[in-house]
Order: C-alpha cells, then structure tokens, then sequence
C-alpha cells in the first residue's frame, strides 16, 4: 500500500491517532505483522485480537482498536474496528483511484479473477484478489494493497445474503462488473434462485449507468440482468447472439480445452493450460475484460497460454502407481460437480474413469434433487462411482449404481485400489475435506 501516517489513517476512518508513525501494510492477522504494519483488532470466534495488540506493537507495528480497549502510543481508536478498515479502504481509493474491476457468480469466481487479471497483465499493472479472500474483510484488505504502481484493481466479491455484495461495492466502487452465472448456492440463507438472482445483481446497480457490465450470455439468469441495467453491456459465451463468442471446443489429453474466441472481425485460438471445460466461459469473460482496457484477443489469448490452476481447482496429480487423480476437492455446487464430471469424462484414460463424490452443502430444499442430478450425470461420466456424505444415497439413486459411504473416514478405512492409467476424480463441498482422500490416494491407498 502507499504510505500513511497515523494521523492520516486517524482522518480517513473518523478516529483519534495516539502517537505518530508511519503505515505501509494493513493486516487483520497479528501473526503476519511487522515493523509499519496496521493491526486491525477484530473479534473472533474463539479470541478477540485485542488480545494481541501489545505484541504487535512490540514488533514495530500499530493498532487499529476499539475505542477504549487500549491506550497508548501507536494505535488509533475507532468506534468499530470493522467499519473502519472498510472505510479506510473506501477513502484510500477515493484519494488514489484506479480502475476497478468487480467479479461474481455462483461458480468460478476466483478462477475468472485469475484470468482476468492475467490478461490484464498484457498491458497494465495489476493487483487483485489474492485467492478467494471476498468478503467484507478480503474487499477492504485487497484495496489496501494497491500501491503506486498498479494501474487496474480487480476484486472478487461473494456473498452468503442479500445486501453483501451491495455492500462490498460501496467499499469498493466497480467500473466494470462480471457475473460469470447464477445457480443454486447458498439456498438454505437465500431461500430461492430469484434471491441469489437478485444478490448477484447488486453488483450491477453498484455499478451505475457509466459502468460496462461483462456477463455471460449463456446463463439465462445472468442475461435477465441486464434487462434494468442503464449501463453498457458485453455478452460472452458460446452462442452466437453474443458479442465474444467460443466456437470449436476441444478438449486435450489432460482435460485442458482449446477453442477459437470472435468478437467483431477478429477471431483467435486460445489454448488453456488449465483443464475444465467450465474454463471455456472464464477465459471469454477474462478475453472481454481485457478488450474494454485495450487487450486484443491474441494478446489476451496469449497470456491465458502461460496461465496455471489453483491450488484443489482441477489439480491434475499422478501417483507413484501411475493413478492420475483429479483433485477438485476446494470445493461444489451442483454446476461445478457436473462441469468436472465432463471434464473427467473428455480427458485421454488408458484405465477406467472413477468419480469419487461427496455432498454439496447449502443447497436447502433443492438438496435431494440436485444430489440425483448429479449422480445421473455422474453414470455418463465414469465407470466407477463413490459417494459419500449424508447425501451419496440419493446420488447414488441418481446414478443407478454406486458404492455408498456415510464418510471419508468410513471410505478411507476401505480397501479400494486403483491401477496405473485410471483417471479418478474427486470433489465435494470444502465442508467434507475431500483433500484427506486425495492425500491418500496420492499415498497409492496404503
């Protein structure tokens, strides 16, 4: 971040500055502070970080604390430590502006980040999200790290209810929003898909009629967005009545696609490092950004080439038994599931296709249901077929076959084995920690 004095920081957020220094970095965990750092003491769950202030302030650094909790030389009190790191952030890009880029949707988030700001590159400097870190603390901590150099800030933006992500674009105004799609996520807080609809599209009216709205044509929820938006509007996917448009998808040996992407009399071949056929949409929304900031398509094409996947996100591993194992174990949702589901079934497999799958959290009313239709669409995918959780019999009924396990422990405690060439899939919910079954496989299942 640019520097600021505690004075400075003391104005921006409406606060009384004890002492005098200098801050060069906002952190909200006391673990990563150091000399310049500015403690932000926020209640948790298990510990309030008022606890840790004192240390903080012996390493150099400075606290941003509740009014009254702690006195003395190099914090700075506010009436709620939470409201002024969100204000700060919203006055820090108030002084220092940049242009922002604002991502949501349902599926493929941080991954479309990603390939934005990896386009972007081509010809700015950039500095986005760093990982899914999305919420009301990861917006304002993301905008903090703008420095002198960046040129374009691209932010991912979630939400778990109504009004969040309205929120998030006060504390970070967007000129140009992203909805990548809409499904069932989050349900058992929102109640219905018109309500996670409508949450997605406070990004647009965050947005205003200056803003450029980047969304994916093909999603029927996504294009019923731009119905009330006053603002101008770029439509990517696979069919033609949009403006940047994928033909010819290909899928490699490793489940990597490659396809050609037009948009006006232009057309290139974009040849994803990243396996998932899903990743054909995120690169069109990544190309799409990048033509508003004056990225062409081939060097937009060009720099998702060099792009590689997130840690538990498509990860392709091989064992020392020759397994290959598909690790989407971060986490799903009903589109996810299936979209990995076809990744797995266009990959080159010498051996068999398993399908190791677990339950898919906060989907509500619609949990049974959406459990079938993944399982039937897993009977198409794979020729072997686990699930587990408290969900795997009704995808189980789904698939019309299966092997039902109540657990990972329970799966972990059998003796299935896998042979060199098999290609095995493995995804659930972040809930389940699916990362212990591929651990173990990757182990060869000792």
């Amino acid at each position: 971040m640019r520097s600021l004095t505690l004075a400075q920081i003391a104005d921006l957020t409406k606060g009384s500055a004890e002492g005098t220094g200098l801050v060069n970095q906002v952190t909200i965990d006391s673990r990563l502070a150091t000399s310049g750092s500015l403690f932000v003491a926020l209640p948790g769950e298990k510990v309030d970080g008022h606890q840790f202030v004192a240390d903080v302030l012996a390493k150099g650094g400075y606290g941003l604390v509740k009014k009254g909790s702690f006195t003395g030389p190099g914090v700075v009190q506010v009436e709620d430590p939470l409201v002024a790191l969100q204000t700060l952030a919203t006055e820090y890009l108030i002084r220092y502006p940049v242009p922002v880029v604002a991502v949501t949707g349902s599926n493929g988030k941080t991954s479309t980040k990603d390939m934005i700001a990896q386009v972007l590159r081509s010809r700015h400097c950039v500095h986005s999200t760093h990982g899914n870190h999305n919420n009301e603390l990861g917006v304002p901590l993301t905008v903090l790290g703008l420095n002198e150099q960046h040129e374009i800030l691209v932010a991912e933006m979630g939400m778990r209810g109504l009004g969040q992500i309205k929120r998030l674009t006060e504390i970070c105004p967007p000129n140009v929003g992203v909805i990548t799609n809409i499904g069932p996520v989050h349900l058992e807080l929102l109640g219905s898909m018109g309500n996670i609809a409508q949450a997605k599209g406070e990004l647009l009216d965050g947005l205003g009629p200056d803003g450029i709205a980047v969304l994916n044509g093909d999603d029927p929820s996504v294009r019923g967005q731009a119905r009330s938006f006053k603002g101008k509007v770029v439509f990517f996917g696979l069919d033609e009545a949009n403006q940047v448009v994928a033909r010819g998808v290909m899928m490699g040996p490793e489940g990597n696609p490659s396809f050609a992407v037009r948009h006006d009399q232009d057309e290139v071949k974009v040849r994803l490092a990243v396996p998932g056929l899903h990743n054909v949409w995120n690169a069109c929304a990544a190309l799409t950004v990048g033509l508003q900031y004056g990225v062409s398509l081939e060097e937009g094409a060009k720099a998702l080439e060099a792009l590689s996947s997130s840690a538990m996100r498509l990860e392709i591993q091989r064992n020392s038994q020759g397994v290959i194992i598909v690790n989407d174990s971060y986490n799903a949702s009903p589109a996810s599931m299936k979209g990995a589901l076809d990744t797995l079934a266009h990959m080159y497999c010498s051996g068999k296709r398993v399908a190791i799958l677990g339950d898919i959290l906060e989907l509500g009313d619609l949990s049974e249901q959406a459990h079938r239709e993944v399982g039937q669409h897993a009977q198409e995918c794979a020729e072997q077929l686990v699930f587990i959780g408290q969900n795997a019999s009704f995808m189980q009924e789904g698939a019309g076959r299966g092997e039902v396990y109540s657990s990972v422990e329970e799966f972990l405690l059998t003796d299935l084995k896998y042979d060199e060439g098999d290609l095995v899939l493995v995804k659930a919910s972040r809930g389940l920690h699916f990362e212990r079954i591929v651990e173990h496989l990757m182990k060869g299942g000792e």
